[in-house]
């Protein structure tokens, strides 16, 4: 079920990526915390008097030499190498591009000292794929190239476009007016609350909306033994998984307490300004030990799973009846087959709650993580832009015929980035409602630029019943087209209530580590996941957050903040 999830999260991300910005722009994150500061980054696009084709072959072979992570353990067919198979030698033949490799690492932590190592030692290849903290080491240094002219000469309307559809994603690479990064684009992500709402019809409740409703549903639901005689009010967090979501995995959201913390008011995990506007680690916060005191109330109550942080299987526990409670992100219907065919009456609806005391939304925002900067001292910038739109739009039939049946990876595509356009899920959502209502026909759909809602609109009247503006399972046929059920159900479900979700965002001012972390971070956050978990369990009294921020801070947590705060 992971590699469905996965499998249609990517074609949404990747098959479909020239849209327009839809105008609904708060799904893009409008931050609650301003974005990292750009030193005066530019307001508008990138533009350029002259428009060169980006698919034009070059004149001559046009060398490109690269930084490449690389993964030892993966298969090639023959003879290929990841500098040297049937992709780069399309670039080359087609488009007279010549990718060399001035140095390979493995795909980790290993590229990222080689990164490292190569900005201090100054010894750049022409374009490589960072993160944001190497990004801002290089803008200092003044290292990198102004991609401004290049963008506006070389980049495809097709590219532009997914920028555009991405607001203020350029912006936050835009320095004193100067273009110095390639970001990628990420699916954006929230937590919902997952409700088996069945059981919530049963006991007449109605949907939550505060932290006390949502506590006070999970307590009917044990009380009255909705799941057995073993309900589990809110399942949570499994052996070897995370409290929340954190800077470094920004949209985990799946079978975790993030939604608990927010409503809080609380982000732990990420880097957040404080009322004086520097950066904090909102694990130290008093807004996340007051949400650790509630958490703690409630696990000695019984509303959180008496296996928090043990139990091997969440999932099970979801798919068995045992719960009518969880929380994740708009496609978790894409795991909950298991628990409908044990169970078809098993109606999860999901919930833009529960909210603060201030009624509103929260969530951190969900950010990418890698970007493609190019040298100054490269010869050919265009170059690296040209291959960013073939990676996406030079798919020819030459090209079908030499990759068939073959998967083109990052193994095999240089400075491979993921790129979508930013309102894919409100496209297909809004227009897969419409088409239901019959207000607009299967024609009308994008299906160039939409491919995949337009896809899924193909099958969409096979599976959703009339009244098709009411989501319980209910309605819904989950056999005539079963392919397909998963989609439209997940779409119209969770998507449809993230969609319309009035959702305030913050976003961690750090998405990578900064130096100090590469040698603190492990040892920091191991002593933060034991100290709140041993809260929430009971085994440490709530005082012992007070010992955590103290021991955290000593440990290496100020240097780490002094180095976000120069992020700023």
């Amino acid at each position: 079920m992971k590699k469905a999830i996965l499998t249609m999260l990517a074609m949404m991300t990747v098959t479909a990526s020239v849209a327009a910005c839809s105008g609904n722009n708060n799904k893009q994150g409008a931050a609650a915390t301003d974005a990292p500061a750009n030193n005066g980054g530019a307001t508008n696009a990138p533009v350029a008097e002259e428009v060169i084709d980006p698919f034009a072959k070059f004149a001559e072979a046009t060398e490109v030499s690269i930084g490449r992570a690389i993964d030892p353990n993966y298969k090639f067919d023959g003879s290929d190498t990841s500098e040297d198979n049937v992709y780069t030698r399309w670039l080359k033949d087609k488009y007279n591009i010549v990718v060399k490799h001035a140095w390979e690492s493995a795909a980790g932590n290993d590229y990222q000292q080689k990164v490292s190592l190569a900005i201090s030692s100054n010894d750049l290849p022409d374009a490589m794929v960072v993160n944001e903290t190497q990004l801002r080491q290089m803008v200092k240094a003044g290292q990198l190239a102004d991609l401004n002219e290049v963008y506006g000469k070389y980049a495809s309307s097709e590219l532009k476009a997914v920028y555009d559809s991405n607001p203020g994603l350029l912006d936050s690479v835009t320095f004193d007016g100067k273009l110095y990064a390639l970001p990628e684009t990420t699916l954006p992500s929230a937590p919902l609350t997952w409700i088996r709402k069945d059981w919530l019809d049963s006991l007449k409740l109605e949907a939550p909306k505060s932290l006390e409703d949502l506590g006070n549903i999970a307590k009917a639901f044990i009380d009255n033994k909705m799941g057995g005689e073993k309900t589990v009010g809110i399942v949570g967090t499994q052996q070897g998984g995370s409290l929340s979501s954190n800077f470094l995995n920004s949209t985990d959201h799946w079978y975790n307490f993030s939604s608990l913390f927010f409503a809080n008011d609380a982000y732990p995990g990420i880097w957040v300004k404080d009322k004086d506007g520097n950066a904090v680690y909102g694990s130290t916060t008093e807004e996340t030990k007051k949400a650790l005191g509630m958490m703690k109330d409630w696990y000695a109550n019984g509303i959180l799973d008496k296996e928090l942080g043990i139990r091997k299987s969440t999932a099970e526990v979801v798919a068995s009846g045992q719960t009518g409670i969880f929380f994740g992100p708009w496609w978790s219907a894409y795991n909950l087959t298991d628990s409908m065919a044990n169970d078809p009456k098993a109606n999860w609806r999901p919930y833009a709650a529960p909210l603060n005391e201030a009624g509103k939304f929260n969530s951190n925002q969900a950010t990418g993580s890698n970007y493609i900067v190019v040298s100054k001292n490269a010869k050919h910038p265009e170059a690296v832009i040209k291959m960013l739109t073939l990676h996406k739009w030079g798919k020819d039939e030459e090209f079908k015929t030499l990759t068939e049946g073959k998967e083109m990876t990052s193994q095999q595509v240089p400075l491979f980035l993921i790129l979508g356009a930013g309102d894919q899920l409100e496209y297909a959502v809004n227009n897969l409602r419409k088409f239901l209502k019959d207000e607009i026909k299967l024609e009308d759909f994008d299906n160039i630029n939409y491919g995949w809602a337009f896809e899924m609109a193909n099958h969409a009247k096979a599976v959703k019943l009339a009244p098709v503006d009411d989501y319980d399972i209910g309605y819904f046929d989950q056999k005539t087209d079963a392919g397909f059920f998963n989609h439209i159900y997940a779409h119209l479900n969770g998507g449809s209530t993230f969609v319309d979700a009035d959702i305030n965002w913050v976003r961690s001012i750090a998405t990578a580590q900064t130096k100090t972390m590469e040698s603190r971070w492990t040892n920091l956050k191991k002593l933060e996941d034991e100290t709140f978990l041993k809260i929430i369990m009971g085994s440490a009294d709530l005082s012992a957050f007070d010992e955590f921020v103290a021991k955290w801070k000593d440990q290496g947590g100020d240097k780490v903040t002094e180095e976000v705060n120069e992020l700023k």
